[in-house]
């Protein structure tokens, strides 16, 4: 073992909320690491839906499996603890059961919402929804000899999800004898596996697609008249159709914001529960141990659910192994005797790692160690191993004198992004200003103002704040911590009438060595030209 890690001993047993589909993979692929799954769903059976056969399989499998128990009607009521020990209350009607887990995977569906109001119009038995048209097709209700019209990509911006049950339903479409479709479409996204193939299956089966950016005019009478402006013929289309199928929107289950306050991880502005950042990608979530598969993290198909439950597999057994997990033996550490209980760090760790019993505790299975808690805490009762605040001091006094009669530049760098920039920037011999310390930090979140002020203080004539551009932060909102102390500092030159171009708040990439290169020298310009 490492010497800077320690071995601490967690539970194994994994909960999958979510019957559908994703859960129930995600729940045999991780019981088949051998670990012990526990599967919720809050309906009174699992995956519901049908594809080929293909769900029904799982299922049998699922209820087959012995390290699989299925809990339906059920939910998670409350969740507390760390990564490594949650401890969930299941809730089966007023019957209530609480279990201890060491990772949880969160697989809940997609909604749908008609957009009739997009067009005008009203529901009825000529004018249905596409849920509605599936229903009549898998039920074998439809009726031989009819014309259907599609209404798709007006009342929302076009995604492959919608338009795939559009053409799944144009294939069952050609199977109902003497059946005309006609599809009036207003986007088409076919970014998804074998969705050009079914459209242009459908094509040579007699589908006819009118594809405008005009929303058609819809009349509902005895007989309903679907009308455009066709491009190509520019003169007015009509067809008369005796169904007319209105699009939905599909969006995020509504059970993820109140989800996510219990697990303690951000629900986006679209409902999903993973954010837009490369390192979260393909399943992962904010919080060590729970993971997200399918439709709780993005709009994604069938298919693509059914990949994340393999990728959720490995993250688990990543996480979990054999319930021994190492973990680094300096993460961050709360002095007691500081700690007022204000809960600031409670409020912005980003990972969840911080609970209190009656004071902050900071779980050694969650910590990250980005520093950001450190950073926030008012009166410094945090401190983060080899980045203690009297380390960091420690660094900006051993650059004074260091760069001679060079303007003497103090760049505190993120260790995955603004240091391995000037790395680059040295290696393939861009110019790097002479009188540049670079100081090293494990998230730019951890920059704290007071070691900002410090090198001023000290005779630092700029300071520069390299952070990860906002999206590729590894800690999330590293980045955007930064940038507001940034602002904050500023007004603060301002107010003692130093300049504010002095302090230079920049993300980068880590193979970003020439734009390295190019804020540096251009910081070290502007203070010659001022005079330091």
């Amino acid at each position: 073992m490492n010497a800077d890690k320690k071995i601490i001993q967690i539970a194994t047993d994994v909960l999958v909320i979510g019957g559908g589909t994703a859960g129930v993979a995600a729940a045999l692929e991780v019981a088949g690491q051998g670990y012990k799954v526990v599967l919720t769903s809050k309906e009174d059976k699992v995956a519901q839906e049908a594809k080929d056969g293909a769900v029904a399989d799982l299922t049998a499998k699922a209820e087959a499996n012995a390290n699989i128990e299925i809990m339906t009607n059920t939910v998670a009521a409350d969740v507390k603890g760390v990564p490594g020990k949650f401890e969930v209350t299941l809730k089966t009607g007023d019957a209530a059961v609480e279990k201890t887990f060491g990772a949880i995977v969160v697989a809940t569906g997609l909604t749908t919402t008609v957009l009739n109001d997009a067009y005008g119009l009203e529901m009825g038995p000529k004018v249905v929804s596409q849920s509605e048209l599936e229903a009549m097709l898998a039920e074998g209700k439809l009726e031989a000899g009819k014309t259907v019209a599609f209404l798709v990509g007006f009342g929302q911006e076009g995604n492959p999800l919608v338009m795939q049950r559009v053409l799944d339903s144009l294939t069952a479409l050609t199977k109902v004898a003497d059946t005309d479709a006609y599809v009036f479409v207003g986007d088409i996204k076919l970014a998804a596996d074998g969705l050009d193939a079914l459209y242009a299956q459908a094509r040579q089966e007699g589908v006819i697609y009118f594809k405008t950016k005009e929303t058609p005019q819809v009349t509902v009478g005895d007989a309903m008249t679907i009308s455009i402006l066709d491009p190509v013929l520019r003169q007015r289309v009509e067809v008369q159709p005796d169904l007319v199928v209105v699009e939905e929107a599909i969006l995020a289950d509504e059970d993820n914001a109140a989800l996510a306050v219990p697990l303690e991880i951000e629900a986006d502005n679209n409902g999903f529960l993973q954010p837009d950042n490369v390192h979260y990608f393909p399943v992962k979530s904010t919080r060590l141990g729970i993971y997200l598969a399918g439709a709780s993290r993005d709009l994604l198909s069938f298919e693509q659910g059914l990949e994340d439950a393999g990728n959720v597999a490995l993250e688990v057994k990543k996480f979990l192994g054999d319930g021994n997990l190492e973990v680094p033996s300096n993460t961050a550490f709360v002095d007691v005797d500081k700690c007022t209980v204000c809960l600031t760090c409670y409020r912005c760790c980003p990972h969840g790692a911080i609970y209190w019993d009656s004071r902050a505790i900071i779980a050694e299975s969650a910590c990250q160690g980005c520093g950001i808690c450190a950073s926030e805490c008012p009166n410094d009762a945090i401190q983060l191993g080899d980045y203690a605040d009297d380390a960091m001091a420690q660094a900006v006094k051993d650059g004074q004198g260091s760069a001679g009669k060079s303007p003497w530049i103090v760049a505190f760098c993120c260790k995955n992004s603004g240091l391995e920039a000037m790395k680059m920037a040295k290696a393939f011999g861009y110019r790097v200003p002479a009188g540049l310390q670079a100081i090293e930090v494990p998230c730019a979140g951890k920059i704290d103002m007071d070691y900002v002020m410090d090198a001023f203080v000290q005779g630092a004539d700029g300071v520069m704040l390299l952070t990860c551009h906002n999206g590729n932060c590894k800690s999330d909102k590293g980045a955007l911590y930064a940038s507001w102390r940034a602002e904050e500092i500023k007004k603060m030159l301002a107010a003692v009438g130093m300049p504010e171009d002095r302090l230079v708040c920049a993300s980068l990439a880590n193979n970003m060595g020439r734009t390295f290169s190019e804020i540096s020298v251009e910081l070290e310009r502007s203070i010659k030209k001022a005079g330091s």
